[in-house]
Parts: structure tokens; sequence; C-alpha cells
């Protein structure tokens, strides 16, 4: 009996190996997979390829300057080290987007005045932007350069008060995502250009 149920243990152990062993290969290869997608963007968004890009093609509209990566166009790349984030920004923000990475409202700027994005609050996206304070530092890479943003403004809104998503004459940069719990709240997160 003793044997019987040590060979069991034995057997579900190297099972319960096996399938973390899988699991992790699939997190581990999927970060590499983003990782070098935002890498190919800041290298194709560097200040000094923008530029060339620009000057480059005739009759240049906004979306020939764009990447495309897995079939949407790719503003981007945001980056905030106080919450250890780092994704991909792509046009829109239909929930098949936002299910990709970062949302970008079609209607605000690309880079000067009220960049505005939209993110979901999960683990591995927004989930602690809550935890921003004023001063904490965030890096918008974009198709038409770099701009570093401090924050400035922590709020709570309605979902449906889009106020804070106006454009504006100094350059800014506003996120927007769900509040946990609170299915009519957003909390919004605005940055001023740092200078």
């Amino acid at each position: 009996m003793r044997k019987k149920l040590k060979k069991s243990i034995t057997i579900l152990t190297i099972i319960i190996l096996v399938v973390i062993a899988v699991i992790s290969t699939f997190f581990i290869v999927k970060y590499f997979i983003e990782k070098n997608k935002i890498d190919n963007v800041y290298e194709t968004y560097s200040d000094e390829n923008v530029q060339d890009r620009i000057n480059t093609k005739d009759n240049t509209t906004n979306d020939d300057l764009m990447l495309q990566i897995d079939g949407e166009r790719v503003l981007g790349v945001i980056k905030i080290d106080k919450i250890d984030y780092e994704g991909l920004i792509y046009e829109g923000t239909s929930l098949k987007t936002l299910d990709k990475g970062i949302g970008h409202f079609e209607n605000s700027p690309y880079l000067e005045g009220n960049v505005c994005l939209a993110g979901h609050n999960y683990i591995g996206v927004w989930k602690n932007l809550h935890t921003l304070e004023n001063g904490d530092i965030i890096t918008y890479t974009s198709f038409l350069g770099t701009k570093e943003y401090k924050v400035n403004n922590i709020t709570q809104i309605s979902e449906t008060d889009w106020t804070l998503l106006e454009n504006t004459d100094e350059n800014y940069l506003t996120l927007i995502t769900c509040v946990k719990e609170k299915p009519s709240l957003r909390l919004a997160v605005q940055a001023i250009e740092k200078k």
C-alpha cells in the first residue's frame, strides 16, 4: 500500500511539474515576443528614423508612418517605470484593440496637445495605475517622436465625463482606465510634458 501511495505521489508530482513547465514556457515565450515587438517600435520610431521616414515619403499620411503589428496600426510605446509597465499603443479604443494593449483615442492628437490613451485595469496592463503619484514620470514614444511627462493630476471621473480628453494648448498625456469594483467610474491620470 505504501509503495502504491509513494508511486502515485511521485507521478502526481511529475505531472504538476510538467504542467508548471509548460505554463511557464508559454509566458516566457509570450514575454519575449512582446519585448521583440516593443524593441522594433523603439528602433523604427527613434527620433533619427522618424525624421528620415517623414522626409522620404511623398504625400505622407500619419497612417503611412505607423507600423502594422498584429493587424493593427501601432502609434508607439508607453513606459511607466513606477508601475513597471511598458507596452504597445494601438490606434483606437475598441475592446478588440484594448485586448492587445493600450489604445489611443482617435480624436486626440498624436504628439502635440492632449494625447489620450486607454487601457484595461488588468494584471499586466494598468492594474497598478492607481498607485501613481504627482511627479512620477511617463515616457511616450510615438511615430512622431518621444516625450517625457510628469504626473500632475490623478482623479476619478464618471464613465460619461470626457472633459479631460479635450485638447489643450500645453502638451499633456491623459491615461484612462476602469476603477476596480466601480463600473460607473474611470481613473484619469494626467501628466504634463517635462521640460
